[in-house]
Parts: structure tokens; sequence; C-alpha cells
């Protein structure tokens, strides 16, 4: 099970035991005129530290995430790449 810290919340791809789960949480990034391409998985993480503390958690665990094209944008000649990250806010102890 992979865990790292980031900005004081944890990201676990895993379920780890004794966990308590909030809720869960999905989000992406897809500026249809930015350059979602030249964005990280650090800039879908900043989006997830806001959500984890307003929900009082330390961590997001069964933590997914990736890059994915939008076949609408790459008609338009548009970037078609986005980051996108899903996952359940919890407290671990």
């Amino acid at each position: 099970m992979y865990k790292a810290e980031y900005k004081g919340v944890l990201f676990i791809e895993g379920m780890p035991e004794g966990c308590t789960i909030i809720r869960n949480i999905s989000t992406e990034i897809n500026e249809f005129f930015g350059q979602s391409q030249l964005k990280s998985l650090d800039d879908v993480k900043d989006k997830m530290v806001h959500a984890v503390k307003r929900c009082k958690g330390n961590a997001v665990v069964d933590f997914k995430y990736g890059q994915r094209s939008s076949f609408w944008k790459s008609l338009v000649g548009f970037d078609d790449v986005m980051w996108y990250a899903s996952g359940k806010i919890a407290i671990v102890k």
C-alpha cells in the first residue's frame, strides 16, 4: 500500500485498517481554454487538500488518479488531456 503526505494530508492508495470514512471525493482539472496538460498531480491534490480539511479529515484513502483525453476538445484542436483523482476522505490514526 503506497502512501504519501502532501500539505498535511495523507494520500493512500489502498484502504488502511481502522480508518473512519467521512465521504467520497472526486475531482478533475479540465479547463476548456486552459493548459490542463501543464498541470500536475500536485494541482489535483491541492484541490483535494482543501476538501479534506473542510471535512475535518486527515487523509484520502483508496486514492486513484491519472490522466485521460477528452474526445470533444480534441475535435476542435484544444488541449485534450486532463488530470482526475478520486478516493474517500477519511480519518487515519
